[in-house]
Parts: C-alpha cells; sequence; structure tokens
C-alpha cells in the first residue's frame, strides 16, 4: 500500500512546484519521478499506466505536475527562459525526492517537455549515472537533447510515432546507439502516440508500449 503527500519542493524564482509524492508504506529501494509534458499530464495514458505499474512494484512515484500551459508568464517568455524554468523546477524536483529515502534504483518517465528537462538533469547529477529512463516522445529534432542523451549514455527505453512531428529515424537511430537502448515505435501515431480515427489502435498502442516497459523497467 501506498499514501499520497506532498514534499518542500522549491524551484524556479523560488516558487513551489506542483506535484504528488506516492509514498510506499514498507520501505521502497526504487523511486520514479514522472516528467509530463506542456499540455499532457501525469493523469494521461502514457504516464498514468507507467505509474500504476511502478507502484505495484514496489516503487515510491513522483508525479511533478507542473502546468506550464496555464500561467501567461511562461508561455510569453523566450524559449531559452522557458528551459532554465523548467530544469530548474525538474532539478529541484529530484533533489528533494532522493532526499526521502537511500533509494538502490531510480527510474525516469519523461513525456515531450519532460524529456527536454531530463536530458539536462541527468548530464549534471552523477547519481544518476545508472537511472532507468523512459523517453516518451522525446524531442529528438533538439540537437542538444540528442548530445546530452549520448554524452549521459545510460539505460534507455524510446517510444514515440511515425507520425510524431520530432519523429526522425536516423536521430532515433543516433540515440539508440549511445544508450545502447531500446524502442517502440509506432506506425502512423502522433505526439499524444495515437493514431487519429482509429481507437483501438491506439489503444493496442499504449499495449504495445506497456509490454515494453514491464520488460524494461527493474
Amino acid at each position: 500500500m501506498y499514501g499520497a503527500t506532498t514534499l518542500a519542493i522549491t524551484g524556479y524564482r523560488d516558487e513551489p512546484v506542483p506535484h504528488t509524492f506516492l509514498q510506499q508504506d514498507e520501505h521502497a529501494r526504487h523511486v520514479a519521478i514522472l516528467l509530463p509534458g506542456i499540455g499532457y499530464t501525469c493523469d494521461m495514458p502514457l504516464l498514468y499506466y507507467p505509474a500504476r505499474l511502478l507502484l505495484a512494484r514496489g516503487a515510491d512515484v513522483l508525479r511533478v505536475e507542473y502546468a506550464y500551459q496555464q500561467r501567461e508568464d511562461f508561455t510569453a517568455t523566450t524559449a531559452e527562459e522557458q528551459g532554465r524554468w523548467v530544469v530548474a523546477d525538474v532539478t529541484a524536483a529530484c533533489h528533494a525526492v532522493l532526499a526521502q529515502r537511500e533509494y538502490e534504483q531510480i527510474t525516469f518517465v519523461a513525456k515531450s517537455l519532460g524529456t527536454l528537462a531530463l536530458g539536462a538533469v541527468l548530464a549534471a547529477d552523477a547519481r544518476l549515472a545508472h537511472a532507468h529512463t523512459v523517453w516518451l516522445t522525446p524531442l529528438l529534432r533538439i540537437d542538444h537533447l540528442r548530445a546530452r542523451i549520448a554524452r549521459w549514455g545510460g539505460h534507455s527505453l524510446f517510444v514515440i510515432g511515425t507520425a510524431d512531428p520530432y519523429y526522425d529515424a536516423a536521430y532515433l537511430a543516433e540515440v539508440q546507439h549511445a544508450t545502447r537502448g531500446a524502442a517502440v515505435v509506432v506506425d502512423g501515431a502522433d505526439h499524444s502516440l495515437e493514431i487519429e480515427g482509429d481507437v483501438l489502435r491506439s489503444l493496442e498502442a499504449m499495449m504495445q508500449v506497456m509490454r515494453a516497459l514491464h520488460q524494461f523497467l527493474p
């Protein structure tokens, strides 16, 4: 069993970082950190079901719940400032949750914008050298993200659809090679990993992802 609580997490401009910490009643050796997209929340399928799987396996789960799309000060600022904002918030969240217990295993499940922040965080924290990372619809066309993934080079699973505007087969092969990672590529799936107009195929894609996660996660 687990309970929901909050931690003291202060991020960019000394503002609190919205989150929910799902903590096992018994001592957990594994922690997972969920990093959503700009409009894709932790309650949506690609993050909700992995969290359920991780909780069932006895992991503590930190749901980072930033909602930048609802903040005019975020959307009005420059892309560089937005990047600093997200990285500061995610860095603060990581430091706070890793202070809770002596975890033996760390897993990240990051979606879209979350993958951009994750690339920076992994490069900056030696404690994360052996983390497991799930890159959901990563922003592969951003050069510095691919470079950070390559420099980190850790245990990775990449999930993306061929109709995603950030999909590029050569870039995916590049990060797979750098990390010796696995990949799930869903034909016709968009940036939400859904196949437009085909609910059943979209659900099958979700099952494909969950099977891969079942094998990938420690």
